[in-house]
């Protein structure tokens, strides 16, 4: 992926909106990088946006589509989502809220997924138009969310495939979405891209003001280096994805025993709040630690090395126990005493082996001096 950015860069570092022959070149590799990811995602090139960055994807996606229905209904459609979802999805849907729009968010199980009957109650109320937020997978505990089979034609579907793309294999009901968000750097890309497929036929307002560039979805001057490493890395996570969910399966199984080895006969020393493995995603272990100060948890593993979180990478900083944990009925305590791992390539059984015996290291020592 470096080589690829590093070359197109040296290739290509005139504005690609310029007329000039440099210019025409750097638009020329980027909608060459535009063709490839539309070709990888079974759509449009003209549906593929880049942008900077999921959170960006995602606001420009629900705030677009949204207030673009309401201004030709007349009327704000209802908000349908799940307090499971991404902060990036979830901040403008309170956003809209605000702004008078009817805001539903389903319930979870333990495992942070919303019912497949529920989700098809609110989408069959009334007749009213509805933008509909659903991850594919959860960003901490890995469960897969029952993506809608068919989308009626007053349903607007944005979904946010961040944490599946690579991970999983590709789910035909992802086309079925009007709106699809994809992150650079979860797959290998660098930081600083991401894209949102946006079908051509659906309403959207801009929501940034500027010139022309990508339909006017998303106005500024592109980059087609970073454009042409994330269709690099898209299409090498696909090609590689049973080999990711393999490797990472088989970490997270040995740490797992590692666990068990630990607590023994113990049912109650930790509890596991990911689904089962092999009905999430491969790669995610959520866990919690019934009696240790959370406050305590996140430094001493990372004083073993361990590269862990208690939630969204995009809120670690903040001391609150996880939303989607306590969404999913656990109480403030156990959330602030869990830790979400998620594992990269390369794995294995090894990898996983070593991250266990590590965090088993921290548990003693924080259950010796909660016990003294």
């Amino acid at each position: 992926m470096l080589e690829t950015f590093v070359r197109v860069e040296r290739e290509a570092g005139a504005n690609p909106a310029a007329l000039h022959r440099p210019g025409r070149h750097a638009q020329a590799l980027l909608e060459q990088a535009r063709d490839e990811v539309a070709s990888l995602l079974h759509c449009d090139s003209r549906e593929v946006v880049f942008c900077g960055s999921a959170t960006e994807a995602n606001n420009l996606g629900v705030l677009g589509a949204a207030r673009a229905i309401a201004r030709l209904e007349g009327r704000p459609p209802r908000l349908i989502s799940s307090r499971a979802e991404h902060p990036a999805v979830l901040s403008p849907l309170r956003l809209l809220q605000q702004e008078g729009f009817p805001l539903r968010t389903l319930p979870l199980d333990r495992h942070a997924r919303i019912e497949a009957e529920a989700l098809a109650e609110a989408l069959a109320e009334d007749e009213d138009p509805v933008l509909l937020a659903l991850q594919w997978a959860n960003n901490e505990t890995g469960a897969i969310q029952p993506l809608p089979e068919r989308v009626p034609g007053r349903v607007h579907f944005h979904c946010d495939a961040v944490q599946g793309i690579g991970k999983l294999p590709w789910d035909p009901r992802l086309a079925t979405a009007a709106g699809l968000v994809l992150s650079g750097h979860k797959i290998g890309a660098p930081k600083g891209i991401a894209v949102l497929r946006l079908a051509e036929d659906r309403p959207f307002d801009p929501v940034i003001a500027g010139g022309g560039h990508q339909r006017g979805v998303r106005p500024g001057t592109e980059a087609p280096a970073l454009a042409a490493a994330f269709a690099h890395a898209l299409r090498l996570a696909l090609a590689e994805q049973e080999a990711f969910a393999a490797e990472t399966a088989a970490a997270a199984g040995a740490l797992l025993e590692e666990l068990r080895g630990f607590f023994g006969s113990d049912p109650s020393g930790f509890q596991e709040n990911q689904p089962p493995l092999g009905q999430g995603l491969p790669n995610t272990l959520n866990l919690s630690f019934p009696g240790i100060d959370g406050r305590a948890l996140l430094p001493a593993c990372d004083a073993e090395g361990l590269a862990v979180a208690s939630g969204s990478a995009c809120s670690s900083g903040s001391s609150q126990p996880s939303p989607v944990l306590l969404a999913s009925g656990m109480d403030a305590n156990l959330a602030r005493a869990s830790l979400r791992i998620s594992f990269g390539r390369p794995a294995g059984a090894a990898v996983g082996t070593e991250a266990g015996r590590r965090l088993v290291r921290v548990l003693a020592r924080l259950y010796k001096s909660a016990n003294r």
